[in-house]
């Protein structure tokens, strides 16, 4: 198991009290040596094998060098004692440290009661008659001192072990042994880059887990994503630190030293190697597919949030790019983010300053080329971003809730001018697109319903249309507000038909009115005998259940002979008409 730099981190605060006790052996070591060399007459110089080996005792990191040591310095000590023996005077000031220097060499053990015993029994061999009671004292004393402080020093070895499991325990993953999410932003807090020193992030995700996870269960998706972690770690070395992140995530933090990528290159060809390898567990296989975003500490000028959410950025470029995309976070995708960030930021104030409105696309009877409907669709036009396309804000709506009233907005609007038409005599239906986040967090059936009302609009001349994933989403919620809407005369699209997951389950419990036949399959249907044959089928299952069906984006004429020959209902599209604004729509209603 790997030790990470947070538990590193957590030796190093010890530093102090490790010094403190180096100051204490080394005075204590000099004490007891100055007393041999000083009481001793004969052969002085021989003590300092004492203080010597003691010393070799407390730098080794042997344990047989240790143990070696300390069995040398005994023997000098003793070993002089019995050929000289000192006055109790002379050693009972000094000596009473020795158990202690043993303590500090072993912590934890029996080695400074032995010690103390020894001493003891040492010097109440010779031992005059009239020391005795001094002798008594003094032995009770280093005897106390020496047991009491080495029951102290077990326990508290044994509360710093078992602490530094619990702080192990606390930032590693349980399944994959990596260091986890906290000891990955405990580790990124203390990096800096300087100088000629940097940092990559190199976050990685397995593609498929989630499909393991629901068709074979969360056994078989935690033995390949263990599986998925080792090979990354393979690939990634032991000198570089791997996290797992949570979920399919695992994240590298690379140093990068004088602006040389060769490891952060050598690392990228190791995991290109490895893309869809096979992966065996238990009698299944699976291809280990995968996603990663790297970027570089430095581009986010030292700031860490910022690094993490480039790191993001390039995660989701990867992952929205498949085919093992290994995707940088460079200039051109930090435009991006900078113009996602502050369509972000202006599209609070949208609404409030007037910058967003509606187009109108025609939807027209196929058979007579009349004008039976209108589309809604939103638009935002900003001062400094210009012609905002929707396609580059409603994603970010959708993720920030801001979708819910702007919604909300589109719903009146589109109602309010579907009123006025019909005052002026043009019974035409009016679409609008409903988000699946509406569907999902805010109630909008009371809200249509006293819009309605309120513009005083014929709940017929409005339509709902709501996509595969809103259903997929929250099927009950929605298949509860469309029961609702349909109650009150209000009609339902679905929009897309054919895109997702296409199920006839969806018709015959959902009260749907339209299905529209999404435009990839209208491209080609002329040309592609697949596409026709799947614009046909849907055609005629919509006739079969009852309901009508639209074919968007009509570019030519040859599709609308087509069309046509197959009995499509509607369609809509630039053959027709661009989406317009409310006076053009109302112009060619005129005509």
């Amino acid at each position: 198991m790997r030790i990470t730099k947070e538990l590193q981190h957590l030796n190093t605060q010890n530093k102090v009290i490790k010094y403190g006790l180096m100051a204490v052996y080394t005075l204590a070591v000099y004490l007891i040596s100055y007393t041999l060399i000083m009481e001793h007459q004969l052969v002085s110089w021989f003590y300092l094998i004492f203080p010597i080996a003691m010393l070799v005792a407390y730098v080794s990191q042997s344990h047989k060098v240790k143990l070696s040591a300390s069995i040398l310095s005994l023997i000098v000590l003793f070993g002089g004692g019995i050929v000289e023996p000192l006055k109790l005077d002379a050693i009972e000031e000094s000596f009473i440290v020795l158990p202690l220097c043993y303590i500090i060499l072993f912590p934890g053990s029996l080695w400074p009661i032995a010690i103390c015993a020894g001493l003891i029994v040492s010097y109440l061999v010779d031992l005059p008659p009239e020391e005795f009671d001094e002798f008594i004292e003094d032995a009770i004393e280093v005897a106390f001192i020496t047991v009491f402080a080495t029951i102290m020093t077990y326990f508290q070895q044994k509360s710093e072990k078992q602490s530094y499991q619990y702080k192990r325990a606390s930032l590693t993953d349980y399944l994959t042994k990596l260091p986890n999410r906290k000891a990955f932003f405990a580790a990124v807090e203390r990096l800096e880059s300087k100088g000629e020193l940097d940092y990559a992030a190199l976050q990685i995700g397995l593609d498929n887990l989630k499909n393991v996870n629901d068709n074979l269960g969360y056994g078989y998706g935690d033995q390949l994503l263990l599986k998925f972690s080792q090979k990354v770690a393979s690939v990634v070395g032991d000198d570089i630190s791997l996290y797992r992140l949570g979920g399919d995530d695992l994240i590298a933090i690379i140093p990068i030293h004088s602006g040389n990528l060769a490891p952060v290159e050598k690392i990228m060809d190791g995991l290109r190697l490895d893309y869809d390898s096979i992966c065996n567990i238990h009698n299944t296989s699976h291809r280990l597919r995968y996603y990663a975003g790297i970027a570089l500490l430095s581009d986010a000028q030292n700031n860490i949030k910022v690094w993490g959410k480039n790191v993001d950025v390039a995660l989701a470029k990867s992952k929205k790019r498949g085919d093992s995309t290994i995707q940088w976070y460079d200039d051109e995708l930090m435009n991006e983010t900078i113009r996602d960030h502050q369509v972000e930021i202006e599209l609070k104030g949208a609404i409030a300053n007037k910058q967003l409105y509606l187009v109108y696309q025609p939807k027209v009877n196929v058979k007579d080329g009349s004008i039976i409907g209108a589309e809604a669709l939103l638009r935002w036009q900003h001062p400094d971003l210009g012609l905002v396309p929707p396609f580059d804000f409603i994603g970010i709506a959708e993720k920030t809730a801001e979708i819910i009233p702007i919604g909300r907005w589109v719903i009146e609007e589109a109602i309010r001018q579907g009123c006025e038409w019909h005052h002026k005599g043009y019974n035409i239906c009016i679409s609008i697109n409903v988000s699946s986040v509406q569907f999902s967090h805010d109630d909008i059936f009371p809200f249509i319903k006293e819009t309605l009302e309120r513009c005083q609009l014929p709940p017929q001349y409005l339509q709902i249309e709501i996509t595969e994933t809103a259903m997929m989403d929250k099927y009950s919620h929605v298949a509860e507000t469309c029961h609702q809407l349909r109650d009150i005369g209000v009609s339902i699209a679905i929009d897309d038909f054919g895109v997702e997951y296409s199920s006839l389950n969806y018709l015959k419990k959902l009260p749907i009115d339209v299905v529209k036949i999404d435009k990839s399959f209208i491209d080609e249907c002329v040309q592609d005998k697949t596409d026709h044959m799947i614009v046909r089928t849907i055609i005629q299952m919509a006739h079969n259940l009852g309901k009508t069906a639209i074919a968007e984006g009509v570019e030519s004429n040859e599709q609308l002979v087509l069309l046509k020959a197959e009995n499509c209902h509607q369609f809509q599209g630039y053959l027709f008409s661009k989406p317009i604004l409310p006076n053009e729509f109302e112009s060619l209603l005129k005509r």
